[in-house]
């Protein structure tokens, strides 16, 4: 009886250290696979972002494109040209800004004007710079914009705010994404004109 006593603890020992073995065996495949799915994440999400600020770049480079368009068919027209055009509040959701720096800012010998479409997101820097003749002057808004021709001089303009939206941006709370709420106009437009409160 005590052989087979002996026998029944022996195998009993070797099933606890199999089940231990296969325990372990498992710890390290689960360890394997998660590193290899952190892994992978992590590769695929670089490509996302490297993706997502291309198209952003390609969308900012489109923007400047179609102002370049807008100034070059206004430069080669007639005086009295006008036409006005918007331009929407982000690019596929993605917040930016335009500027128009003219050469008389930058020498009184430079020859051109310097259109820029910039990304406004934090720690991106991307951008899209055209240069234009050197008669192309004024500023561009979100929204909507006029471009006129008189005496040679091409200008962009801000179309004026009607009284709804002046109302919506002159009565917004200092807290900016509240800025706008009533519907009447999107806050980044209302940072364009000049309303501080409402710039994020």
């Amino acid at each position: 009886m005590m052989s087979g006593k002996r026998g029944n603890s022996n195998t009993s020992g070797k099933l606890w250290c199999k089940k231990g073995q296969s325990a372990n065996e498992a710890m390290m495949l689960i360890t394997m696979l998660t590193f290899f799915l952190i892994a992978t994440l992590a590769a695929v999400s670089d490509d996302l972002i490297r993706a997502s600020d291309d198209n952003y770049k390609a969308l900012l480079q489109d923007l400047a494109d179609f102002l370049e368009q807008e100034a070059q068919i206004a430069f080669a027209s007639e005086n009295g040209y006008f036409h006005s055009f918007a331009l929407p509040p982000t690019l596929d959701g993605q917040p930016y800004i335009t500027s128009i720096t003219n050469s008389t800012s930058i020498s009184s010998q430079t020859n051109i004007t310097i259109l820029t479409v910039a990304s406004k997101r934090p720690n991106v820097q991307l951008n899209a710079t055209k240069a234009l003749a050197r008669d192309v002057r004024g500023s561009i808004v979100r929204g909507r914009n006029t471009l006129r021709k008189e005496r040679g001089i091409v200008e962009f303009r801000p179309l004026p705010l009607s009284a709804a939206e002046q109302t919506s941006c002159d009565t917004a709370p200092p807290n900016p994404p509240s800025c706008g709420s009533d519907g009447a106009i999107a806050p980044q437009t209302c940072c364009d004109y000049g309303y501080t409160g409402c710039c994020t």
